[in-house]
């Protein structure tokens, strides 16, 4: 029994390797089929691409030679007329679409702020400009009156800046803005103090007649004015009694 058995056995491994061993022959076989298919492939590969790069070669030449402009001995130019050549009319409207130009000056009005927002601007960079002293006082209404030439009290702001500068010891530059202040605005209601104070620069320069003219200008134009009172006094000081001259203990100068 165990003989049997042991053959029985011997019989079925040995059919395990035999059928093993025809699987791998069919395995075998298939991979060189797949082997000669892929040389196949690649042998027809290799044959296009040479005859797609032979035509390539061929049909350069042709397409220059296309390309290039042959006009013919025997072709006659023939002008066609400007009727016969307009296919299409005109529409019957324009169809141009006209560009309006922007207006300058309402662009720039557009740009800068309103009327009342500049008018605060001013007013508080006046208040500042009066609550300095000395020479920043000058300096900042000077500023103020360069910046807002039209502000109604831009004479006023020169003149102050005038008296200012004459306090702080800048004659020259007080004469130059009371002599703006006149200039620029002769309807303002700082030219008696303007006048005024032209005046006293003439007496510190020793112009004796500039001095009388410009106060006489003054008590004749402004005559309800303080600056018109102190004037008249002056030039009653500098004239004398009747006038004969001068008093015996000099002249009264002029004062802002």
């Amino acid at each position: 029994m165990l003989a049997l058995g042991c053959a029985g056995q011997a019989g079925a491994i040995r059919s395990d390797v035999d059928a093993l061993r025809a699987e791998v022959r069919a395995l075998r076989n298939e991979n060189a089929q797949l082997s000669r298919a892929v040389e196949s492939l690649s042998v027809r590969l290799e044959v296009l691409a040479a005859r797609r790069a032979k035509a390539a070669a061929e049909a350069a030449p042709a397409a220059a030679a296309m390309g290039a402009t042959i006009v013919p001995p025997d072709l006659a130019v023939v002008k066609v007329a400007p009727a016969a050549r307009a296919a299409r009319s005109a529409p019957p409207l324009s169809t141009a679409v006209r560009i309006a130009e922007p207006d300058p000056d309402r662009l720039d009005r557009l740009a800068r702020p309103s009327g009342r927002d500049i008018a605060a601007e001013a007013e508080g960079e006046l208040r500042a400009a009066r609550r300095q002293s000395g020479l920043e006082r000058a300096h900042a209404l000077e500023d103020f009156s360069a910046r807002y030439p039209r502000h109604p009290s831009a004479d006023n702001a020169l003149v102050d800046a005038a008296r200012a500068y004459a306090d702080g010891g800048e004659d020259a530059a007080g004469c130059s803005l009371a002599r703006r202040a006149a200039n620029d605005y002769p309807a303002g209601d700082a030219m008696s103090e303007a006048l005024e104070m032209l005046a006293a620069c003439a007496s510190r320069l020793g112009e004796a007649d500039a001095e009388r003219a410009l106060l006489e200008r003054l008590v004749a134009e402004y005559p309800r004015t303080p600056a018109a009172d102190r004037a008249g006094r002056r030039l009653a000081a500098i004239s004398g009694p009747a006038g004969e001259g001068k008093p015996a203990d000099g002249p009264e100068r002029s004062t802002p």
